[in-house]
């Protein structure tokens, strides 16, 4: 008896000491990851797996993880990711994989983890990537869930294209993807560049360039035809005339709410419409375009030189949206330059190679099939 009492009493030690090491494996602080050496330190170290086979992706790094052709390794979304079941329109990475609709949820929107619900998941991913740009606190993060937190600076393809870069190799080394990573950055090079040698030496001078603007832009939510963007990406891609300027010490780069009286003030020769703005319904751009009495007293309304872009922010930047904005703003401002390019032909193709499916039909069929196209304001309202 005295035996048998012995062994429960150093079995039941032996579990509390085994449970007291995996407790202490699991609160083992690392710091956040933000560079390759790092990464590669923890990596000799033991603190990240070599291969990373599941991932949670934060705070809009989904799309990132789709461009690298990691769709198979997510376990768990975002609720941001969740509420746009039946509105992929907006994100391309969404509407070619919409098996993320279903999976479990590992934290809010923005950034805002759990790490209850992270660990309550039936499969634990191994790597953690989420956006430096705030939510909840990375070392707190990892410290409380034992799993490793990739930071990933989310930044333009045009204005911050270094960090863009940086951030997109880091996530493509950590995930084993190295090569693809420098594929996606050579296809985004490639597509840029192309549209600037085709209109090279074919731009009119400055002071004669036609002035366009682009109204209806979305940051943190859909927006009206006053909203825009200094350096909005397809814009300086296609090198256009915006009023809205760049150097401007108070705009900067950043979306911003222009007084209905400034535009028509600019009176711009060209009006483009990101069509994230539909999402307001009867408060859409497209609805103050079509009524208000003052934009209809705009130049470009009365000419029928209204044009439609795909949403360009939604989450974040939609990379691929802005090839897509871009290829179509520039044949819409340099027309002859582009004679060859269907730009819906084009958008597919650009689909195709960042989320792997050609996804513009479905995109477009999601935005009243207005995407891309000419708008004929004046044909849509009998002004009798």
């Amino acid at each position: 008896m005295i035996l048998f009492q012995f062994w429960k009493i150093a079995f039941f030690l032996l579990i509390c000491f085994t449970g007291c090491m995996r407790q202490s494996a699991v609160i083992k602080p690392v710091e956040p990851i933000r560079t390759l050496p790092q990464l590669n330190e923890y990596r000799q170290k033991g603190l990240v797996p070599k291969k990373i086979d599941r991932i949670y992706c934060s705070g809009g790094t989904l799309r990132l993880a789709v461009y690298l052709e990691c769709a198979d390794k997510v376990v768990a979304v975002d609720t941001h990711e969740h509420q746009e079941h039946g509105r992929s329109s907006k994100k391309a990475y969404l509407a070619a994989h919409p098996e993320f609709y279903d999976m479990p949820i590992g934290g809010e929107k923005r950034g805002k983890d759990n790490p209850e619900t992270l660990l309550n998941l039936k499969i634990l991913p191994q790597l953690i990537i989420k956006a430096d740009d705030g939510g909840y606190d990375p070392v707190e993060l990892t410290k409380r869930t034992g799993i490793p937190v990739l930071l990933i600076p989310l930044r333009s393809i045009t204005a911050d294209r270094k960090e863009f870069d940086s951030g997109l190799r880091l996530m493509g080394s950590a995930l084993g993807k190295s090569e693809r990573a420098e594929a996606v950055l050579e296809f985004f090079y490639r597509e840029m560049t192309e549209i600037k040698l085709r209109i090279k030496n074919k731009k009119p001078p400055e002071d004669s360039k036609p002035l366009a603007y682009v109204g209806g832009v979305s940051y943190s939510g859909s927006h009206a035809f006053n909203s825009t963007e200094a350096g909005y990406p397809p814009f300086v891609i296609a090198e256009v005339n915006n009023p809205v300027k760049e150097n401007d010490s108070i705009i900067g780069k950043r979306q911003i709410m222009i007084s209905k009286e400034k535009i028509i003030e600019w009176n711009p020769d060209i009006l483009f419409l990101d069509l994230a703005t539909l999402y307001l319904g009867e408060a859409s751009g497209l609805t103050e375009l079509r009524t208000d009495p003052a934009y209809r007293s705009l130049k470009a309304v009365k000419e029928n030189k209204v044009f439609t872009l795909l949403p360009n922010n939604f989450y974040f930047e939609n990379h691929d949206a802005v090839l897509v904005n871009a290829w179509f703003v520039a044949k819409t401002m340099y027309p002859e330059q582009f004679t060859d390019i269907d730009p819906k032909k084009k958008a597919d193709e650009i689909f195709t190679f960042l989320v792997g499916k050609p996804v513009f039909e479905q995109l477009n069929a999601e935005l009243n099939n207005l995407a891309l196209e000419q708008l004929l304001i004046p044909s849509i309202i009998n002004t009798d």
